[in-house]
């Protein structure tokens, strides 16, 4: 099952905001970042492999 993450907090906490003619666009329900641009996956382990790797690339 693929879902979507918040591409400023990695919340899964996302939801359709607006679409039409301004395109879809996407709440994050713990940052309220509205954006256009989410980060998809496929597995639950691809998830959990980008999450290790951004934290690993903020302690360096």
């Amino acid at each position: 099952m693929a879902f979507m993450a918040c591409s400023t907090c990695l919340s899964i906490r996302i939801y359709p905001y607006m679409g039409f003619m301004t395109g879809q666009q996407y709440q994050c329900q713990d940052c309220e970042t509205i954006s256009p641009i989410v980060i998809e996956f496929d597995t639950e382990e691809a998830f959990n492999a980008f999450v290790e790797a951004r934290l690993d690339d903020q302690q360096e």
